[in-house]
Order: C-alpha cells, then structure tokens, then sequence
C-alpha cells in the first residue's frame, strides 16, 4: 500500500496566507479551479506537472509541500578551495561558482575573470534575470540593440530573454560577479 502525502493543507495554508483565491491561482497556473480544490482538499493526487505549477506560483519549496522534514540548513558555507572552477572553450573566461550546489536554488552566483576578446557572434537568451557587477577592469555588454560599456564598480540588471553578449574590453582583463536567476547551470 503507498503512503498518502498530506500536500492539500501545505498548499492551501500557504494559498491562504497570501490572500489568494481559487480563481487566483487558477487564473495564473492554468489550472482548473475544481482540481486545485480538489488537491487542497487531497481528493486527488496531483500530476508532476500540476504540482510544479501550484509550487512555482505559490513560492513554495517542493520538497516542503512532499513532506521533507529532514532538517534544512539556513546557510551554506563555499570556501575557496571548494569551488567548481572552469574555463570557457576558448580560454578567455575563468569562471567560479560561489554558491556550490544549485539544487533547490533560485539563483547562481559568478565570479568571473575575462581575458580582452573581440565581440562573440553568438547572442544568448534564457529565461530569468541576470544581474553583474564589475569588480575589475571594463567590460561590455550588447544587450538588444543597446551597448553598454561598464566599469570598476558600476552593475547592470536585466531580462535573460533579451539578446545579449558579454566581453571584456580591457587589456589588463576584467573581473565580474554574475548572477543568474534562476541558475542556468554552466557546469
């Protein structure tokens, strides 16, 4: 006999305390006011999909909503020596990443030192958002039709759906921190 997860009172209690409605989270799920009533009320068991849905909507953790009760940690500690480095294809970007696992995570932190190289060809877009700061050096970012030549200390936001390429410009090398949301797994 399978064990029955209590999901429906996790979801609702959290439905609830954002002041949402039925119609609310149906509205923006897609989903069928009946069958998220239906998984509130645990009369049915909802599909991977439909609890990935309630979960991303509601900003709840899934392994909250399956009943994890193995203890969370409230940090996670990288040390220098621990972190994931790689180097791209080419060699003109040393990458490290500052937050070591990305499961669970709802973002990726960068820091990265690139060599001076002539504009790449190839533009990238993904979903999310994506912040950068320059610690080091100059650097530019193509961004749409818009270019953008940053500095020691300046930072630039935006949406990861817009085209955009990334480069360093200086001839001494640049160094940024980068972060992705969510992460887009470069390793």
């Amino acid at each position: 006999m399978k064990a029955k997860i209590d999901i429906g009172p996790k979801i609702r209690a959290v439905r609830l305390k954002k002041g949402l409605k039925l119609k609310d989270v149906a509205r923006e799920t897609g989903l069928s006011v009946s069958l998220i009533s239906k998984v509130e009320n645990n009369n049915t068991s909802p599909s991977l999909s439909t609890l990935i849905k309630l979960s991303n909507f509601l900003g709840m953790d899934a392994g909250y909503i399956l009943g994890d009760s193995e203890k969370k940690k409230i940090s996670v500690v990288c040390h220098k020596e621990d972190r994931k480095v790689w180097t791209s294809d080419d060699y003109k970007i040393h990458f490290e990443l500052l937050n070591p696992s990305l499961r669970n995570k709802r973002f990726e932190v960068v820091q990265a030192r690139l060599k001076r190289f002539e504009v790449p060809s190839e533009r990238y877009t993904h979903e999310g958002d994506e912040f950068g700061m320059v610690l080091k050096g100059e650097i530019k970012v193509e961004l749409g039709d818009e270019v953008h030549v940053l500095k020691e200390g300046d930072s630039i936001y935006f949406r990861s759906t817009v085209p955009h390429v990334i480069y360093g410009v200086d001839p001494e090398g640049s160094e940024v921190l980068w972060v992705n949301s969510p992460p887009i797994k470069l390793v």
